[in-house]
């Protein structure tokens, strides 16, 4: 009996420690490319914001893109705040890509987002991954 308590205590603690991905897990970091597009929706919620843009192809036709961002809270503590995305005017993000694309559309990771006006936040995620102790 004390062994199958154990076992449910360890996984409470195991669980929040695995909700967490790493970046470059999903994301390939070899390739970071910007697109550019306008904003269909923004989800502003924890643990990731997703900016959900339309972006043109190389044939001119609108290709949906999601992209997950840093935290509400990050982005806010860094001077981004969600009434600067404009539902009207192209965004560029550079984006590291997904390894594999959702069945609605293209993803990615966003690293940089510049605003029409010219300003570039950076929006990247900014967990870091488990490092060794020195």
């Amino acid at each position: 009996m004390k062994l199958h308590i154990a076992l449910w205590i360890a996984m409470l603690f195991a669980v929040p420690a695995l909700a967490h991905h790493s970046v470059s897990s999903e994301f390939d970091s070899s390739r970071a490319m910007p697109i550019t597009g306008v904003i269909t929706r923004i989800q502003w919620t924890n643990p990731h914001v997703w900016i959900y843009l339309n972006v043109k192809d190389t044939d001119g036709k609108a290709v949906p893109w999601c992209v997950e961002i840093a935290a509400p809270g990050a982005l806010t503590r860094a001077g981004f705040e969600k009434s600067l995305l404009d539902l009207t005017n192209p965004v560029t993000i550079e984006v590291w890509p997904a390894f594999r694309d959702p069945q609605n559309g293209r993803a990615g990771n966003g690293r940089l987002l510049t605003l029409p006006d010219g300003r570039t936040f950076d929006v990247a995620d900014k967990w870091p991954d488990i490092k060794p102790v020195k």
